[in-house]
């Protein structure tokens, strides 16, 4: 190949890298500029929270709807930030698992740590249900037994509606 054939390929070569450059920066700025959607989109918009659910099927009268709504809040907000203290630990423990000189002591610690938080969470999970049962009168306290079941259902992944 001479001189000048091999000059023309690097050029055509360079040319089309440069296109796959900006065609790719193009596509990555599309998407972050793009604007954003919800994640999942519900058939109907008060079904996305759960006690509108219970509000509707329960028959709660509103005193009782406020109850239900003030525990969720109240959940959630300890929910959350134990769930955020369970993360924190699971990434220290798996900086120190793969650290050059693990400390096994300290990856004990923060293992019964992490096991700690989750049985709190799920100690939490059940002065919820305790509380929500409250408020219910024994009628409500049936039919609340059957909607759990049905809402654990509608809310799992693979019966949620496609992405879009």
């Amino acid at each position: 190949m001479d001189i000048f054939t091999q000059k023309r390929t690097l050029l055509w070569l360079v040319g089309v890298l440069a296109v796959m450059n900006i065609a790719v920066l193009g596509t990555l700025a599309w998407k972050e500029f793009s604007p954003k959607r919800e994640p999942l989109v519900f058939p109907n918009k008060e079904y996305k929270d759960v006690s509108a659910i219970l509000q509707k099927e329960l028959n709660l009268d509103n005193n009782q709807a406020e109850q239900i709504k003030s525990l969720r809040n109240e959940f959630y907000e300890i929910e959350y930030q134990l769930a955020k203290l369970i993360r924190s630990e699971r990434d220290s423990m798996n900086v120190e698992m793969f650290n050059v000189h693990s400390n096994d002591e300290l990856i004990h610690h923060l293992a019964r740590n992490v096991a700690e938080n989750e049985y709190k969470l799920e100690l939490l999970r059940y002065e919820q249900s305790k509380r929500l049962k409250a408020v219910c009168t024994p009628e409500q306290q049936v039919k609340f037994a059957e909607l759990v079941k049905e809402i654990r259902d509608y809310f799992k992944p693979e019966n949620q509606p496609v992405k879009r």
